[in-house]
């Protein structure tokens, strides 16, 4: 009897190694409901009576990601990266000629582009790839930002893309130009938004946890960057087509610090990269969440009131947080 028990529990903990979606991986769990819930409230806004195309989005958005991931070994063999880019290429090529008709403007384009070339490169296998690609393009918040280009889909891609180099670039422990060219990155991409700073916030914290010394030059350095960037800006030498508008002003202050303090927290206690990428989502769609509740509060329930913005921002970091990791029983999250 006690031999079948062993036998069930390790059949049941060789499924649950083959599934990313247990409720022990909680990161990818969170991440999918959160960019699921974007899409439902985006869906909210854009039809009058959303009932129908709640019921089907609802149906279909995990539906899409489970084949994929159950149906892995029909796939993997014939389906390689390669063949993914060069159908992202194609979508690309597609979405240049609609550029072209004045349909939608090139800087989403580009950043979708900059976000599939991130995940080609991040994910360990097709599978991940496919379903962080089918998160994305099930994501109709996305959407939004080729119909009224405000820029910020980009900056997060960049800011995602910035932070990706840094992890890799200043392993060494040198002050060496890879470390000055990471602050100049992270200085010029702070200074198309302010909102960008959350994002680096978590991930210097993270990073620099254990080295103050060298933290405080790096961030001393990326705000000189910062003030000279915007200064520029200000004076009419550069122009930055991002969207300035005031994401929290409706936020009150007393809240504000709370989400400061949160994202010093968690920044602070993030064991990997990939709880970095989770983490800075999350604060991101938090503050989506809190900013749209106040909106509420304050103006009344319009659809045409949502804005979309910092769910936008946070979209790739929580898709780029999806992927395959172990979990252990007793120890939880095993890393890498």
């Amino acid at each position: 009897m006690s031999h079948s028990k062993e036998l069930l529990n390790d059949k049941n903990s060789r499924s649950n190694d083959l599934s990313i979606f247990t409720r022990n991986h909680y990161i990818n769990l969170i991440s999918c409901i959160l960019i699921w819930l974007s899409g439902s409230i985006f869906i909210i806004k854009l039809f009058e009576k959303p009932a129908v195309e709640l019921i089907l989005y609802t149906v279909i958005f995990p539906a899409i990601i489970i084949l994929i991931e159950r149906t892995e070994k029909h796939y993997k063999v014939r389906l390689t990266k390669n063949a993914l880019f060069l159908i992202v290429l194609i979508a690309a090529a597609a979405a240049i000629v609609l550029y072209r008709l004045n349909y939608i403007d090139y800087p989403p384009i580009a950043g979708f582009l900059i976000l599939c070339l991130i995940i080609f490169y991040h994910a360990q296998n097709v599978k991940m790839s496919l379903i962080q690609l089918t998160v994305i393009i099930f994501s109709p918040v996305l959407y939004s930002e080729l119909i009224s280009f405000s820029g910020l889909f980009a900056l997060s891609v960049l800011t995602a893309l910035s932070i990706f180099i840094s992890d890799r670039f200043l392993q060494s422990i040198k002050f060496d130009w890879k470390f000055f060219l990471v602050a100049f990155l992270f200085g010029v991409t702070l200074s198309t938004h302010l909102i960008t700073g959350c994002v680096y916030l978590v991930y210097l914290l993270y990073a620099f946890r254990n080295n103050f010394s060298r933290g405080f030059i790096f961030i001393l350095f990326m705000l000189v960057i910062y003030a000279a960037v915007t200064f520029l800006a200000n004076e009419g030498y550069i122009a930055v087509q991002v969207s300035h508008a005031h994401l929290l002003g409706l936020i009150p202050v007393w809240v504000k610090i709370l989400l400061l303090i949160l994202t010093f927290y968690i920044g602070w206690i993030a064991a990997d990269f990939q709880e970095v990428l989770f983490s800075s989502g999350v604060i991101l769609f938090l503050t989506f969440i809190v900013s749209l509740v106040f909106k509420i509060s304050q103006i009344g329930w319009s659809r045409n009131e949502i804005d979309f913005s910092l769910a936008i921002i946070a979209i790739p970091f929580l898709v780029l947080s999806i992927k395959e990791y172990k979990v252990d029983r007793f120890l939880g999250k095993v890393l890498n």
